[in-house]
């Protein structure tokens, strides 16, 4: 049976499987985005009405509001960069099993039905690795028992 002692390796490198990781990147970022122009809009109509019942306050605002949109800006931006690292990092918890997987997979289809998928503590699919490293033991033991079989023959 496979033996369930956890994986020990790590990972050096974020994007495995990139051309997935970065579309799951950019989606993430482009659901961020979408948010923050509705709520910019929401409070672009706000200020709006704001200034249409006071418009006293256009002037203070204008006068403040240039340094604060500066400051903004710069933290948006670096959320967005914080944001793209964590979706990054979380995308190679996926990524990274399904690497293995298609390694393994492609190994069984040469013949290596010795072959077992061994996942890092916190990757995505565990439950897949279990049940995928039992299949083998249990296509391993028949493919031996078949060939004991035609040898008895």
């Amino acid at each position: 049976m496979f033996d369930t002692a956890k994986s020990k390796f790590q990972r050096k490198v974020i994007f495995i499987k990139k051309a997935m990781q970065l579309k799951f990147v950019a989606f993430v970022l482009l659901a961020v985005l979408f948010g923050m122009t509705l709520l910019t809009y929401e409070f672009l109509s706000l200020l709006e009405d704001i200034f249409a019942k006071h418009p006293v306050l256009l002037q203070v605002f204008f006068e403040e509001g240039s340094s604060l949109l500066f400051v903004f800006v710069i933290k948006v931006v670096i959320c967005f960069a914080i944001l793209a690292l964590l979706t990054a990092v979380i995308s190679n918890k996926i990524a990274g099993p399904i690497y293995r997987f298609e390694t393994a997979c492609k190994a069984v289809a040469k013949g290596d039905f010795s072959t077992r998928v061994k996942l890092r503590d916190g990757d995505s699919l565990r439950d897949l690795e279990k049940d995928f490293n039992e299949m083998m033991d249990t296509v391993e033991s028949r493919t031996k028992e078949n060939q004991g079989d035609k040898r008895n023959v």
